[in-house]
């Protein structure tokens, strides 16, 4: 991989310490182009001019296509959505509730997990079993808990695939183990896995998966998709419909409406200059090679942890072990405030970072534009807060 040639291609690189993709990726500059030509081109010839309008059809349907080429899974099973917490509330006010319903879901969460699930309990009576998960907490530990909390009533276990708060990697396949003989459903929040780790639906079997564009995929804000795995869709019904959820809108007197498919969940207008920026964003990476920046990112962090933690009063929270990492990395310093630490990094070195409030640290996001000397410098400026 060459590091440097890609940095090039990402001018934030060239002016600061960018590490904070966890929360939005800095796009590289084919993505911007692409996004700005497509705009100029509604501009000058008008979005619905027949070659236009069909032009913007086929890029929706090669957006499509090349998220499921990135995950594993057919066309049919996807839909693009605006970010991951659309796809995630498709799903969640898609399936069926009943009183007594439970959902087991873990302490680490983003509110984008935690709030659907409390929203589900007050609607429709169903129990959520909030986990009390560690930063680091072990995989055997993760799956004890798990197992113990799994009931006759259990109908979904909700989590995400890499927690936001630690960087903490969920052994996503050992709990597919634990539901499907037991017709329990899986939801897995992506927000911190597409273009950062290797990604195989078919391999991971989880029966629902919601990813953004704009965080390691380095695509724009507003475009994101939902996998559902193909047996799965006629269980969820749209809860927000268009003409793209019947066969057609043309007689107002028979209406006939989709089950099977996941346009369903498509409603009219979206941009498809974001879409073409989102397409550009995933051959971006996937030029650069899925398993080679899956390694590079934990390389980084690697590094950063085990300077980190050599460094008196600092606490790192992410786990150490290869296995359950990520390019998160977390960690608190003695007597600062997380907030009151983000500040002084950016403002005295001109990192960019992001603070969590629980656990309550400063997170650190190491994607495979950033550097080996990015990390010292991360390392060095910790130390004079520490």
């Amino acid at each position: 991989m060459d590091v440097q040639a890609i940095r090039e291609q990402i001018p934030v690189c060239q002016r600061l310490t960018y590490v904070n993709t966890g929360w939005s990726g800095p796009s590289p500059r084919c993505v911007v182009d692409a996004i700005k030509q497509r705009l100029d081109w509604e501009m000058e010839e008008g979005p619905t001019t027949p070659e236009v309008h069909q032009r913007g059809r086929e890029v929706q349907q090669e957006a499509r296509e090349a998220v499921a080429q990135l995950l594993n899974a057919s066309p049919g099973e996807i839909c693009l959505t605006k970010n991951t917490t659309e796809g995630l509330n498709h799903v969640m006010n898609g399936l069926t509730w009943h009183d007594g319903d439970e959902i087991v879901t873990c302490s680490l969460e983003h509110g984008a997990v935690l709030i659907p699930c409390h929203f589900q309990g007050l609607r429709h009576g169903v129990n959520v079993k909030v986990l009390t998960f560690a930063p680091n907490e072990p995989r055997d530990s993760i799956l004890d808990k798990i197992q113990g909390a799994l009931t006759q009533r259990t109908r979904l276990v909700f989590l995400s695939h890499i927690e936001y708060s630690s960087g903490l990697r969920m052994p996503v396949k050992e709990i597919r183990g634990m539901t499907k003989d037991r017709g329990i459903l899986l939801l897995l929040d992506g927000a911190q896995t597409a273009g950062h780790i290797a990604l195989d639906m078919k391999d991971l079997d989880c029966d629902f998966y919601s990813i953004p564009g704009q965080k390691w995929l380095l695509g724009p804000e507003g475009v994101g998709a939902l996998y559902v795995r193909e047996d799965m869709i006629t269980e969820l019904k749209p809860t927000q419909v268009s003409g793209r959820a019947v066969v057609s809108d043309h007689d107002p007197y028979r209406i006939e409406t989709i089950a099977d498919s996941m346009d369903k969940f498509l409603l009219s207008s979206t941009s498809v200059a974001i879409q073409t920026g989102m397409l550009e964003a995933i051959k971006f990476v996937q030029d650069a090679g899925m398993d080679e920046i899956e390694a590079r990112d934990l390389d980084l962090a690697t590094s950063l942890k085990q300077a980190l933690a050599e460094i008196s009063g600092v606490t790192v929270q992410s786990p150490l072990s290869r296995e359950d990492s990520s390019g998160l990395v977390t960690f608190a310093i003695d007597g600062l405030e997380p907030p009151e630490a983000v500040s002084r990094l950016w403002e005295r070195h001109k990192i960019v970072c992001r603070q969590v409030a629980y656990p309550s640290c400063v997170r650190v996001s190491l994607h495979f534009f950033n550097t080996e000397d990015e990390v010292d410098q991360i390392v060095d400026a910790v130390a004079h807060l520490a």
